[in-house]
């Protein structure tokens, strides 16, 4: 054909689909009909001339730049492809007008046509791109035209007015993989990387829904995230307008750094979590299903929470209704975390079948999935530490259904373990911590000989407590102030630690004496002041001589000779308003009276 007809028909296509192109960007995300028989421009003199084929997920592009008599072929194709892709080229450019033949990787997808464009190509300086790696796999295909190695081109190509950038992508897919960057348009020929696999064909991603085909395509077909983010972050450096991926679609505009940031973070090498099982639409499901897992494991900062969320994702699995967990420090030492306590903890003693499946674990090292109950109505999954092996917790999830793990759910089971056994291990230290918390406060705000609370802790909650009187939400405070009757005579005659047994028991009585509310807190000495929260004032009589007689009925024969001790007091009822030291004032004034009266008595205001 006459080179003018030539460039006249590609005028006209370029017209035709430049304005569809650009229709297309400017449409926000609607996509304009196009016709995959013919040629499609997605940028200024850049070509895509693959071919669809029917009820293939796994479509494949070519790509033309066109520069004239150094026009170039990217990734040219499949030996499936190549006619259609032969004819597109035509109606650009006479097919001789390539010069440069860009092997991306040498897949057969790509590769396959080669020997074809051996046979039709005629110019002499004609050449394939490709790197070395590549090329020594390309040179068993003996073909005439020469193999030109990128790396000694110095990862560049300038043709015209054509700056091409090669950038090394090892690993991903080979370890010879690149890919080509035209500067001027801003595209990126990303050969696998950012392809996908979808239903039919789309030429251009039409949102960010496309990135689930991404997904499918990459979590099985890169090594790893690692190798995936370090090529990735590559890409962010370079000014794209669009990717251009072997597969898949076409990604522009808003959709560029999306797809990018969202592969940066992408898990990848799925075939390492199955030892047969290749499917990748199941091998995708239970990677995400993990990835979920844990996120629920970082993002929850409480167990109960935690346990909750992953009850939830185990429901995708299996019919679970209920999960608890067994800590276990000893064979005869377990905890109980379930539902029904929040998962706070409580003692548990196993039933005999379950502690000998424990047994059977903990014997053979089998630390498998185990079923238990009638029907096989509950899986019990042992949890081991991953450096130690040793198991620290059993966890048993409750089926509303019984049933039999099947191999699949089997090895789901066994990956769950590992970070479920992080969230129990987890709250194991966390018990601790709070333990011992709970005892260096308990320490802080109680005296260590009566185990009653000190002025610390008084100090810190008199404050509220006084607060939610003066606004009515209690009705009445009591202070007991109480002070034991000739308690000095006490230490001179029988000695001090006589006087700390008495002290003890005294204050012991008062403790059982006390309700839900109410506090005593040893003030100094052998003084007690006992806060008591009551609906009505007419009580505090009643509960203050019902301790003073409780204390005068102890025997401490087996330390005195007296036997008995008696005890004076002094009850009054808080004011509104009133502060801790009026009040403390006006209940010493009442205790007063009572020891000027004779002691062993209570007297009130």
């Amino acid at each position: 054909m006459d080179q003018n007809i030539y460039s006249a028909a590609s005028e006209n296509l370029y017209t035709i689909n430049q304005t569809l192109y650009y229709n297309y960007i400017n449409m926000d995300n609607t996509i304009l009909p196009y016709d995959t028989n013919n040629p499609i421009q997605v940028a200024s003199g850049i070509w895509w001339v693959g071919h669809y084929l029917e009820e293939d997920s796994f479509q494949c592009h070519s790509y033309l730049i066109e520069n004239g008599s150094d026009s170039i072929l990217i990734d040219p194709g499949s030996r499936l492809t190549f006619n259609k892709t032969y004819e597109k080229i035509e109606q650009i450019t006479p097919f001789n007008n390539i010069r440069y033949f860009i092997v991306n990787h040498p897949d057969p997808d790509i590769t396959g046509a080669l020997d074809t464009i051996d046979n039709i190509i005629t110019r002499e300086d004609a050449c394939i791109l490709s790197h070395w790696r590549s090329i020594a796999l390309l040179k068993h295909l003996d073909l005439k035209i020469p193999l030109r190695c990128v790396e000694k081109m110095n990862w560049q190509l300038k043709t015209g007015d054509r700056e091409l950038q090669f950038i090394f992508t090892p690993y991903l897919h080979f370890p010879g993989a690149f890919c080509t960057f035209d500067k001027g348009t801003g595209s990126l020929f990303s050969s696998d990387i950012a392809g996908g696999f979808t239903e039919g064909f789309s030429l251009y991603a039409v949102d960010e829904s496309y990135m689930e085909s991404v997904k499918l395509f990459h979590e099985h077909y890169m090594p790893s995230r690692e190798i995936l983010a370090f090529t990735i972050r590559k890409f962010e450096e370079l000014p794209l307008k669009r990717i251009l991926p072997q597969h898949g679609s076409i990604i522009t505009g808003k959709l560029v750094p999306f797809i990018l940031d969202q592969l940066k973070n992408l898990d990848c090498g799925l075939y390492l979590m199955t030892k047969t099982d290749t499917d990748i639409q199941k091998l995708s499901k239970l990677n995400r299903f993990l990835n979920d897992f844990i996120k629920t494991l970082v993002s929850n900062r409480h167990f109960d929470s935690t346990a909750r969320q992953l009850l939830k994702h185990i429901q995708k699995i299996i019919p679970a209704k209920s999960i608890k967990f067994l800590i276990i420090s000893d064979s005869k030492t377990w905890q109980l975390l379930e539902e029904e306590t929040r998962f706070q903890g409580t003692s548990y003693k196993p039933d005999e079948k379950l502690f000998e499946i424990y047994q059977s674990i903990l014997n053979s090292r089998d630390d498998s999935v185990h079923t238990f109950g009638e029907n096989n109505s509950t899986v019990i999954l042992p949890l081991s530490d991953a450096e130690s092996g040793i198991i620290l917790a059993l966890s048993l999830i409750d089926l509303s259904v019984g049933m039999k793990i099947d191999e699949e759910t089997y090895n789901i089971l066994k990956k769950v373990s590992a970070p479920l056994c992080i969230a129990v291990e987890r709250e194991i230290i966390q018990q601790k911590i709070y333990r011992e918390k709970q005892s260096f406060y308990e320490q802080a705000i109680k005296d260590p000989l009566t185990d009653l609370y000190n002025r610390t802790y008084m100090n810190e909650t008199i404050p509220r407590i006084f607060s939610h009187h003066d606004r009515g939400l209690l009705k009445e405070i009591v202070l007991l102030m109480l002070d034991l009757d000739h308690f000095k005579a006490v230490n001179d005659t029988f000695g001090h630690n006589t006087g700390d047994i008495v002290l003890k028991r005294v204050s012991e009585i008062i403790q059982k004496s006390l309700r839900a509310g109410d506090f005593a807190v040893r003030v100094g000495g052998e003084e007690i002041a006992v806060f008591l929260v009551l609906e009505s004032p007419e009580f505090k009589m009643s509960i203050a001589d019902r301790i003073r007689n409780e204390i005068k009925s102890i025997d401490f024969s087996d330390c005195m000779y007296s036997k008995k001790q008696t005890i004076s007091g002094g009850a009054v009822l808080r004011k509104k308003k009133e502060t801790l030291e009026e009040l403390f004032a006006r209940a010493d004034k009442c205790l007063y009276q009572s020891k000027k009266s004779g002691r062993d008595k209570i007297s009130e205001e």
